[in-house]
């Protein structure tokens, strides 16, 4: 990986040269800073703001693709004119565009049933979140209390050894999720909405595993950027922080201005 700053000189260059751009940030850990629990997550005004102005600039369409539920993310934006994947990319909605993939839609029920015995499992006085996101489920454990933390991680390793039926196991930011094999993913999904625009040149940006998807998906066509620098990403630049996508989004919009 190398610094997004230090290569700014080719970064521009091959900007220039594409008369659209697609660009992509995930929500929580890169437009918002990581928060104790999902509701605790803000969009800090100065991010708004630069996020509007991106979006409004020549030839740029802007996609929040995040893990949340789509509603979610929507509401935590609250901008019209973008373009907003939830549940990392199986559902997508802007301008002109609406999409669902029917293959975890037909597992709503399963998702529902387990996540339901996952809170069972799990209630709040051990300080795990589990979240049904209708087509995903999410185990937050950020605030996971001591006393429950080995049986904590015996039940997901047991969980995750067990379970079938088409779903599967992942893991994130202090969170386990549980997804349906061969739903959308934020690879498939900024493919998806990149072929929809007509192939505009792509740029991404994320912080934790699952971007990793959308890493892959761009590292030959498009330019890809990790919060966070981390020696096995599959992102080509990184920055340094969250604080530094604020000065990422204003870069991209001052090159739109000049072209």
């Amino acid at each position: 990986m190398r610094s997004f700053w230090k290569n700014t000189g080719e970064i521009s260059a091959r900007l220039a040269g594409a008369p659209r751009l697609l660009v992509t940030l995930d929500f929580d850990g890169t437009l918002s800073a990581l928060a104790k629990t999902p509701g605790q997550a803000r969009l800090r005004p100065e991010l708004k703001a630069a996020l509007k102005e991106l979006a409004a600039a020549p030839g740029v369409s802007v996609f929040v693709l995040s893990g949340r539920a789509l509603e979610s993310v929507r509401g935590l934006v609250g901008l019209r004119n973008l373009y907003y994947g939830g549940n990392h990319g199986i559902e997508i909605k802007g301008p002109g565009f609406s999409w669902r993939d029917p293959v975890a839609a037909e597992a709503r029920g399963v998702m529902a049933q387990l996540a339901a015995g996952l809170k069972k499992k799990f209630p709040p006085k051990t300080g795990v979140m589990v979240e049904n996101k209708v087509f995903s489920a999410s185990v937050h454990y950020r605030n996971l209390k001591a006393g429950f933390r080995a049986g904590f991680f015996k039940h997901m390793k047991n969980f995750m050894k067990e379970q079938s039926g088409g779903l599967s196991w992942r893991k994130g930011h202090k969170v386990f999720e549980l997804v349906v094999i061969g739903a959308a993913n934020k690879g498939s999904a900024v493919n998806r909405l990149a072929a929809k625009l007509g192939r505009p040149y792509c740029l991404a940006a994320g912080d934790d595993l699952t971007d990793e998807d959308m890493f892959r998906a761009l590292s030959r066509s498009g330019l890809t950027v990790r919060v966070g620098r981390k020696n096995a990403s599959c992102a080509a630049y990184f920055l340094k922080d969250q604080p530094e996508v604020l000065k990422y989004l204003d870069f991209i919009s001052a090159l739109r201005r000049k072209k």
